[in-house]
């Protein structure tokens, strides 16, 4: 005898499932009105009070208008095997009838997420408060609250063999690049992964392949107004279920360095914030090897900020640098992996160390240690993390270059940096742009922020 719809899709789900030995995976045999029924889903990812509901509903009135529910959006059908097993590993309800030749698929998702509090990463003393968290739908509701436009269109893809991952792509559809649309989307449909369990991290590898390239290709947010403001700029934005940070392409190194803050204040606050800003990023990247050459080769040694005042340590200074700068890479790595109670018994330690003690006993020049602290220091006003650990190994090669070769180490190493950065695009876009090709409006725009009344998009 043939084997019935019902009972294919209902051996075909209780081994994908594991129903046996999985203690979520639940499967429910209803026996009402001499009609039979099957119920799979996954206790974990669903609210069980909304399946309880529309089954019962379903099952105790034969007559029930099934249609109704599935306009309403409740529930759709499917005969496909693989989308009904897809859709149970994502939460969804599956119910069997026996007798027809299709699967009712019930809405039920209830994914459990952190509240939409401001990320610790980018805060803002005057701007809103709320935050990406690890909900896709939470994530997209928060954009969509700010851009109520018909242009707004989501694209939804799965990705991952073994992890089938959620990524959506949102974008302004009369505003973005339409080729850019179409490359980003080629490259979607080409991934082919076990899993992207790293979320956004392993999603930027597979679509722009960086290898050796330290420079982040893309642009990570947890703050819905920066990437409604990007969205509206006509970028896009990629939004990976279970990650608090959404993606956004194409950008330009200069976009690592924007902050909501300086669009929270005047014009020349904000100006002021954007300069200041540049500069320290510039001190973090630079001070440490310009500072070297000039000890070594300067003969100004009246110049007391240049020139040590004091020679009395036996070791070389460019070990005292290094010295100084792997204890304050220790420290960064020691404040992430230790529990906030005890961070401030970490700086304390640190500061004994790197104090009076290390100078007292002749182990660093006081400074190597201030010039270390202003680079330390400098490097956190980057808005980007991935950026600012970037610009750290720009730093430590400039540094290396200028103990081997000197003054022309620190040269060759600026030259070939900026050759390095002036051949890579993203998306068609280069990444120094509006530098290269020069676009001297947005090149202005780096450096001074325009009045509201001058701006189309806030």
């Amino acid at each position: 005898m043939k084997n019935t719809f019902y009972e294919i899709s209902s051996s075909y789900l209780k081994i994908g499932l594991r129903t046996e030995e999985n203690f979520d995976a639940t499967m429910k045999k209803i026996k009402k009105n001499r009609k039979e029924y099957t119920l799979f889903y996954l206790s974990t990812l669903t609210d069980n009070m909304e399946i309880m509901a529309i089954t019962q509903s379903i099952v105790e009135n034969p007559t029930y208008n099934i249609q109704e529910l599935i306009l309403n959006g409740a529930v759709s059908k499917t005969q496909d095997l693989k989308n009904m097993m897809k859709l149970a590993l994502s939460g969804v309800a599956i119910l069997l009838i026996k007798g027809k030749d299709y699967a009712l698929a019930i809405e039920s998702r209830s994914y459990h997420g952190r509240s939409l509090t401001e990320p610790d990463s980018e805060k803002t003393i005057r701007g809103s408060k709320d935050g990406f968290n690890e909900s896709i739908n939470d994530n997209i509701s928060l954009i969509r609250r700010r851009i109520r436009s018909s242009d707004f269109k989501i694209e939804l893809y799965s990705i991952g063999k073994k992890s089938k991952t959620d990524v959506a792509m949102v974008y302004l559809n009369n505003v973005a690049d339409e080729k850019i649309i179409r490359e980003i989307k080629s490259k979607l449909k080409r991934i082919d992964v076990e899993s992207l369990v790293m979320t956004d991290r392993a999603l930027e590898e597979e679509l722009f392949g960086q290898k050796f390239n330290p420079f982040p290709l893309a642009r990570y947010t947890q703050r819905p107004d920066i990437a409604s403001i990007n969205l509206l700029k006509g970028k896009i934005i990629l939004i990976v279920d279970t990650s608090p940070s959404v993606i956004i392409v194409p950008i330009s190194l200069f976009d690592h360095l924007k902050s909501v803050e300086e669009y929270r204040q005047p014009p020349l606050v904000g100006s002021f914030i954007k300069f200041i800003r540049t500069l320290a990023i510039l001190v973090s990247i630079f001070l440490i090897p310009l500072w070297y050459v000039l000890v070594t080769e300067s003969n100004i040694s009246n110049f007391f900020i240049i020139q040590p005042t004091n020679s009395e340590s036996l070791i070389p200074i460019f070990m005292q640098i290094i010295m100084a700068e792997f204890f304050v890479e220790t420290i960064g790595l020691a404040v992430i992996y230790t529990p906030n109670v005890l961070t401030s018994t970490i700086g304390i330690v640190a500061a004994i160390i790197m104090g009076s003690v290390s100078i007292d006993l002749n182990l660093f020049l006081p400074e190597v240690l201030l010039y270390v602290a202003v680079s330390a220091i400098s490097s956190y006003s980057t808005p980007s993390y991935e950026l600012s650990l970037a610009n750290r190994l720009v730093k430590y090669s400039l540094l290396i270059l200028s103990i081997l070769f000197g003054s022309s180490g620190l040269l060759l190493g600026v030259l070939i940096l900026f050759c390095y950065l002036a051949r890579i695009h993203v998306l068609d876009k280069y990444y120094l742009s509006p530098i290269i090709p020069f676009n001297g409006n947005d090149f202005f725009k780096l450096f001074f922020r325009k009045s509201n009344e001058e701006k189309k998009i806030l």
